[in-house]
């Protein structure tokens, strides 16, 4: 799709890696400017959301090794190729939640706090990101003659394919944006105060899963992603559970106000 933009040393630095280091900077910042709304302390939430994000570049990687393990034990060279793999949204927000739950568990900052912080600029992060696997022509979809359906240039003449870069892109600003009016909506209601219990946590969470569940198997090698997947709706029921129990207390709440 678009060239390289430029080397450093004998690593291409492309569109791919540009627009997602644009896009977890973004996520970043907005996560600093997010932590004085829910009582975080600066210094504090500063340090667990830099390791956080460290965690995640982690994860994001991980995946690749584990499931090609073979690969990298027969030439340990290639685990600092970044040409070879990518990196998996997945067990990047896995690596990134068992982190900060670690550092959490060991300050006083709330770990339900700093996720309900995180989990709309995670969106962004992907709604811009994802953009980023577009132009690279990664994470693409199967062959279809759906009118959604776009022509990449590797494929053969007037070949189409599901564009599920955007369709991740689409569904995570969709998202972003329904939550950022729920926490307005629920503060405006609750005159001021937050809601008791994390809300946007288990709701983001929820419809993570609905959006992957609906969009992995229009993916080239969908079945690859049966696995995950399936954990990820056997987690919805608890989620919901979760959500439902934090929004009857905030009912309560507002109720009494």
């Amino acid at each position: 799709m678009f060239p390289v933009l430029f080397r450093i040393g004998n690593i291409p630095i492309d569109t791919y890696y540009v627009t997602w280091f644009v896009a977890l900077s973004l996520a970043l910042r907005l996560s600093v400017r997010r932590m004085d709304l829910y009582g975080i302390d600066d210094d504090e939430g500063r340090r667990i959301i830099g390791w956080g994000f460290l965690g995640m570049l982690f994860g994001a990687r991980a995946s690749e090794y584990v499931w090609n393990f073979s690969i990298y034990w027969n030439d340990f060279s290639l685990i600092f190729d970044l040409n070879r793999g990518g990196l998996s949204e997945k067990s990047a927000i896995l690596g990134a939640m068992i982190v900060t739950f670690a550092l959490c568990r060991r300050s006083k900052v709330s770990f339900f706090s700093l996720c309900e912080v995180v989990v709309i600029p995670a969106f962004l992060a992907i709604a811009l990101g994802r953009w980023g696997c577009f132009f690279a022509g990664c994470c693409t979809g199967i062959e279809s003659a759906s009118p959604m359906a776009l022509h990449f240039s590797y494929d053969k003449p007037l070949a189409a394919r599901h564009a599920t870069q955007i369709y991740y892109s689409f569904s995570a600003a969709l998202i972003l944006f329904s939550l950022l009016f729920i926490e307005k909506w629920s503060i405006r209601r609750g005159r001021g105060q937050l809601p008791p219990r994390p809300i946007l946590t288990p709701l983001g969470l929820i419809l993570y899963s609905i959006m992957r569940i609906a969009v992995d198997p229009l993916r080239l090698n969908h079945d690859s992603f049966l696995y995950s997947n399936f954990a990820l709706a056997a987690m919805i029921p608890f989620e919901a559970a979760w959500f439902l129990s934090s929004w009857s207390v905030f009912r309560k709440k507002i109720t009494a106000l």
